[in-house]
């Protein structure tokens, strides 16, 4: 370190004392003591052999270890005595290969081919060898060691595609599908394309289609200011098949996307439905606070395992450039040389659903509709059968939701009249607002209505009604629209279509007249009209009670209690302390939320609504939801709303009454249905507090964020309580939230589930203690020890799963319960 002082004009170096000399630094550090002889280097033999590795063999050098076969001295003796033999074989062996080896060059040199051709033993690639059975592997059922065994120690999976399947349905633990997974990569070069198409339609069986895709997340970290999800292997499992796919269909073998348009199709199903180009959905445990650490890499480095993966990038790249157009934007005829219409069809779809927008890219969309449309013009002066005009329809739908209407289909399918139109066409109408097209479509409409009656087709007519329904609702004349739901019965039929409704629709149809009487002419200015019609009762004369002049008393008939709908009973309403609005993610987990609202209905101060839209949305789930507790809710809160409309104490919103409620001409699914009503009585009827039961973590949860459109200037604030606004203009404000209540009217007990069989790492260690003082003495057998269950317990299930694990026996699988009995079985025999 230099101090360079100016004084008097002259420059003096003065050195600091704790300076180290630059003569030292190059001699080094001065000791005093010397080293001991221990700490001296020792000199070694060139085959010396550290501790932790084998000896020294001249072949291996110093090889691998199979630590499982370490201690045990007489396998090793056994191995020892076996392996002069094992070595001949080998020998032996390797003798033959290299004559084929030999014999093949030769055959190859008299025929030379193009080597750029695929192998044409059905576009596989050649199975792996026979693999070596090593001694003592008897319960590795399914599992091999490598034919390279001594070098590379990997076990190989060799079991069926089907085994696989059934692994990964039969077995729901994590750990057990995220190793049938593992093997399914491991081996996807080796299937067939029917087993690849079979393997990835049983692999989506997790996801939903408005799902988080590879949403596993089992461990909450708070360690630092906002907590964060970890994570199961079976994201990293996923992530790893995607991978395989990736490495097989883009290097090893290109050409068999092509050829097999169903494995093509099936891929990107997959794809869409695991949210791959969507990966902070994976990370997100709420759909509120949408999680950004799949797309971002933070400065500390906090998330530097999430960040930018780029899974399934390149496979979907390659799998555009295979449908890539030629310079006219048209693509070649051999590329969908093998497509059939509905294919492209669904080609088309999986493009479309894997972007996160759901519109296909550019010219992948023209590739494939400019194949599809010189089909169609080949096909012109042509009768097309019924199922060419579904197809002509789907693809119709799918460039409406793409965002490019196709006036080319639309035409031909207004004009073909062999065959009614069906619901795929009424869905993709209901999101034009041509005022003509529509009268068209509501005549065409009743046309596929009545042929499906006639052919007593019950699920083409549910289609036609769903599709109808959102078709009616886009219709900008509310009573043409609603007349047309009263005179083909729209409420009667969708509600006989659910379980347990069959007797509520019955019945609703017999009361439509006078439910039809009782809904008020104008839906506006409920409180004037309320107080006009209280000023007439109070003038009529009362009724006579008693007797007659006989003296016999007058027998009263018992009170009819009449079908309970939103619009008829405009004056209840009004006359409740709390109205309840049910969505179907209140019933994500239980019913018993919704029982806690039933049992408050007999007080006659609250009242609970029932849209159809929430009816509808609860008979899907019940069947297609992937969680068997929703299901189960779902199918329950059914028979629980059924039973409660019988009896009259639940509130229905029929179809005809959302045509009326509703604002006309707007999209209007279970979500807004339900904030339409929400803001019809927080208009209409001031005085009544509004609960919505939504779950919390659903996005309709928070309707000012998630379900309002675009930026409008023509709404406000005061947009709520302006009668001239449309209903769901108060979505643009918090005012609509303020005022409605979301409550959870059953809170859970606090008590956290038990997590003693959970993998707790300071139990794990002490799994293998042998410090403990008296050890052997109050030591009883294998106590912390669940072989076959790793470290963790009951919770973690690793029997049979062909893992390498050296310190544990390989099990075979039992299920739990059966060993539990067994266990219970032997205790009594003890006892």
């Amino acid at each position: 370190m230099l101090r360079r002082c100016l004084i008097g004009g002259a420059t003096v170096v003065i050195r600091l004392r704790f300076d180290r000399n630059a003569e030292g630094r190059v001699k080094g550090a001065v000791r005093y003591k010397p080293l001991p002889e221990s700490m001296q280097p020792k000199q070694v033999g060139e085959n010396f052999t550290p501790f932790p590795l084998p000896k020294y063999d001249e072949d291996l050098g110093y090889g691998p270890v199979r630590i499982r076969n370490v201690p045990d001295i007489e396998a090793a003796k056994e191995r020892q005595r076996c392996r002069g033999v094992a070595l001949m074989e080998a020998s032996l062996y390797d003798d033959s290969h290299d004559e084929d080896v030999l014999k093949g060059e030769k055959s190859i040199g008299e025929q030379p081919s193009n080597a750029a051709d695929p192998p044409k033993d059905e576009c596989l690639a050649a199975p792996p060898q026979a693999p070596t059975r090593l001694a003592g592997e008897g319960l590795l059922d399914g599992y091999s060691a490598s034919s390279d065994n001594p070098l590379i120690d990997r076990l190989q999976c060799n079991r069926s595609i089907g085994e696989l399947i059934a692994q990964f349905e039969e077995r729901p633990e994590i750990e057990s599908r995220t190793a049938a997974i593992w093997d399914m990569a491991s081996t996807l070069q080796h299937r067939s394309d029917e087993d690849l198409s079979r393997m990835f339609a049983a692999i989506v069986s997790p996801f939903s289609i408005d799902g988080g895709g590879l949403n596993f997340l089992s461990v909450k970290v708070s360690k630092f200011g906002r907590p964060y999800f970890v994570s199961s292997c079976l994201t990293s499992a996923y992530v790893g098949l995607v991978d395989a796919a990736t490495v097989m269909f883009v290097q090893e073998q290109p050409w068999r996307l092509m050829r097999s348009p169903a494995l093509f199709i099936d891929l990107l199903n997959f794809m869409a439905l695991i949210k791959v180009f969507e990966p902070n959905k994976w990370f997100t445990p709420t759909e509120h606070a949408v999680s950004n650490r799949a797309d971002y890499k933070h400065p500390r480095g906090t998330n530097s395992l999430t960040a930018f993966w780029g899974t399934g990038e390149e496979l979907f790249d390659f799998m555009v450039e295979l449908v890539r157009p030629q310079g006219d934007g048209v693509a070649p005829p051999d590329i969908f040389g093998l497509f059939t219409d509905e294919q492209l069809v669904d080609l088309l779809n999986g493009f479309s659903a894997v972007m996160p927008d759901g519109k296909a890219i550019g010219h992948v969309f023209n590739s494939i509709m400019g194949s599809f449309l010189q089909r169609v013009r080949r096909r012109k002066g042509e009768m097309l059968a019924a199922n060419d005009l579904v197809t002509m329809e789907r693809m119709y739908l799918t460039s409406v939701l793409s965002d490019a209407n196709c006036e080319e289909l639309l035409r031909h399918l207004l004009h073909e009249t062999s065959s009614p139109r069906g619901p795929y066409f009424f869905a993709a109408v209901a999101r034009s607002r041509d005022a003509i097209l529509h009268r068209k479509a509501l005549v065409l409409l009743q046309e596929s209505i009545d042929d499906a009656l006639g052919r007593e087709d019950k699920p083409l007519l549910q289609a036609l009604l769903e599709s109808g329904s959102e078709f009616l609702l886009s219709m900008r004349d509310k009573g043409e629209a609603y007349n047309f739901a009263q005179k083909n019965e729209f409420d009667y039929r969708i509600l006989a279509s659910f379980e347990h409704f069959q007797a509520v629709a019955a019945r609703l149809r017999t009361e439509a007249v006078d439910i039809a009487t009782r809904i008020p002419s104008s839906l506006r200015n409920i409180q004037e009209q309320l107080i006009a019609l209280n000023s007439t009762r109070t003038l009529r004369p009362m009724t006579p009670t008693g007797s007659t002049e006989d003296g016999t008393p007058l027998t009263t008939a018992r009170p009819f209690k009449p079908m309970m709908t939103v619009l008829s009973q405009l004056e209840r309403l009004n006359d409740m302390d709390s109205v309840f609005v049910l969505h179907s993610s209140f019933l994500s987990k239980s019913a018993d939320q919704l029982i806690s609202a039933v049992r408050r209905l007999s007080s006659g101060k609250d009242s609970l609504i029932v849209t159809m839209a929430c009816l509808r949305a609860l008979s899907v789930k019940s069947f297609t939801s992937p969680k068997r507790g929703e299901r189960e809710a779902c199918g329950r809160a059914l028979e629980i709303v059924a039973y409660e409309l019988e009896k009259g104490r639940v509130t229905l919103l029929p179809f005809s009454e959302e045509v009326l409620l509703h604002d006309a001409g707007s999209y209007c699914d279970e979500d807004l249905m339900l904030w339409t009503v929400a803001a019809y009585v927080a208009r209409e009827l001031p005085l009544v507090k509004m609960y919505t039961l939504i779950d919390k973590n659903c996005p309709a949860c928070t309707p000012y964020r998630f379900l309002k459109g675009g930026h409008n200037l023509l709404v406000s604030s005061y947009s709520l309580y302006d009668k001239e606004a449309p209903l769901l203009s108060a979505l643009y404000s918090k005012e609509l939230r303020l005022v409605t209540h979301n409550v959870s009217l059953r809170t859970p007990v606090r008590d956290r589930k038990s997590t003693l069989y959970n993998y707790n790492p300071v139990r794990a260690r002490f799994v293998y203690r042998r410090d403990k003082a008296l050890f052997d003495k109050y030591h009883v057998t294998a106590r912390n020890l669940a072989p076959g269950f790793s470290r963790g317990g009951l919770r973690h299930d690793w029997r049979g799963l062909g893992l390498y694990t050296p310190d544990h026996p390989q099990l075979p699988f039992r299920p739990l319960s059966i060993l539990m009995q067994r266990q219970s079985v032997e205790e009594m025999d003890a006892a």
